[in-house]
This record gives C-alpha cells, sequence and structure tokens, in this order.
C-alpha cells in the first residue's frame, strides 16, 4: 500500500488558503501556522498563498495560476470515459490571459476556460463546516456537475456526453441532478442529445419531470 500523505492544516481548508484567510481562522500566527503544526506537510506556494504539500503536479499548477482543476480533468479523474487528449483543463478568473496558465514551467499543455461558474466554489465557511462533519471539500476543482457542464458545451462530442451521463448513472450518480445539468447547456447540446437518442433514460424521465414539454 503506497504511503498516505502528511496531513496539514490545510486539508481541513480545502487544501489551500491565503494568508488573509489564515489570519481570519487562526490568527495572527496563522502565516507560519501549517509548518508549526505539521511540519513538511504543508508549503507557501507563491507569496500570501498556501497549499498542502501532496498536491500533484496539475493541483499545483491550478493553485498557482489562481484557477481550479475543470472539465475533462475533473472527469477523468473520476474514471468517467473521457479523453483529455493529455491536457491539463482549468477554469480561470474572468481576466486572466491564457499565458496565465502556463507560467510554471514544467506545466502540461493547458486548455483554459473563462465561463462563469454557476456552481460555486466552497466559501471558507462552509468547508470548515463540512471538515467539523468528517466531510472535507476540496477548493481546487469545480464541483463535478460544473465540470460535466463545461464539457459537454465545449470539450465533449454529443455521442462522449451521452455515454459520460450513462457513466454517472451506473455509478449512482443522482439523475435529479444530471437532469438540471443538462438542463442548463445550451439547447444545441439538448437537441442533439435528444437527436442521437441515448441518453440514459433515468435522465430524460428526471428532465420531463423538471421541465414538462423540453426537449425530451
Amino acid at each position: 500500500m503506497p504511503p498516505q500523505p502528511l496531513r496539514s492544516a490545510l486539508c481541513f481548508l480545502g487544501h489551500i488558503a491565503t494568508h488573509a484567510e489564515l489570519l481570519e481562522v487562526h490568527g495572527q500566527e496563522s502565516a507560519i501556522l501549517p509548518f508549526r503544526i505539521n511540519a513538511g506537510a504543508s508549503r507557501r506556494l507563491r507569496t500570501g498563498l498556501y497549499v498542502c504539500a501532496h498536491l500533484s503536479e496539475s493541483e499545483l499548477t491550478a493553485a498557482w495560476c489562481g484557477g481550479h482543476l475543470d472539465c475533462l480533468t475533473v472527469l477523468a479523474e473520476l474514471g468517467l470515459p473521457v479523453d483529455d487528449g493529455g491536457e491539463l483543463h482549468l477554469r480561470l478568473a474572468r481576466g486572466h490571459g491564457r499565458a496565465s496558465a502556463r507560467r510554471r514551467v514544467d506545466a502540461p499543455l493547458t486548455h483554459a476556460h473563462w465561463s462563469r461558474l454557476r456552481t460555486p466554489i466552497p466559501r471558507l465557511e462552509e468547508t470548515l463546516h463540512a471538515a467539523r462533519l468528517g466531510e472535507p471539500l476540496d477548493r481546487l476543482r469545480v464541483p463535478v456537475v460544473e465540470a460535466l457542464r463545461q464539457a459537454m458545451t465545449t470539450c465533449l462530442s454529443y455521442a462522449a456526453s451521452a455515454e459520460v451521463l450513462r457513466a454517472m448513472v451506473s455509478a449512482g450518480h443522482p439523475a435529479d441532478e444530471l437532469a438540471r445539468t443538462v438542463a442548463s447547456t445550451p439547447r444545441r447540446v439538448q437537441l442533439a442529445l435528444r437527436r442521437i437518442g441515448t441518453t440514459p433514460p433515468e435522465v430524460r424521465h428526471a428532465l420531463e419531470r423538471l421541465t414538462p414539454g423540453n426537449l425530451f
């Protein structure tokens, strides 16, 4: 069994925190608190930004750029049937230039998305509450439904989108949540999914309940 990564105080803050967030949680000593709690388990990524030391290169790239792992990268991590083509998909804030996603010289080829987040990244208060319940959140990735929406809109073929939906239903993902995600995609995506006719029946039925008389 591979060794488990060292846990740090930042694991309970979604694996990343700014200096201001650490001040809010831990007070004036927060800038060095992660290192005092578990030396070597945390690191300062750049001025004013701290992360867990066990992060992958993809996670470090996202954090360094001020973005989040997104789209095919998130879906592939879950073992869903997608081909990311060796690219790292990042969600960046509006105003970021594409070059900002490649500042790290060892970063893989990056596909940047600037779409507005419909499902927001958890706030610090939400992350702390979830950690207290034993269900720590991740602030380095967009939520899976957000990644799915982005992938269906820009990076997946319509047939591949239907295949991913089938895989997610098989894995136990709630059909109602998938239906809401499909309903939020552009009309062309919904029309194409209806045309190819391979959208999982559970999702089709949920869409019919969601919006009677819709495209499905």
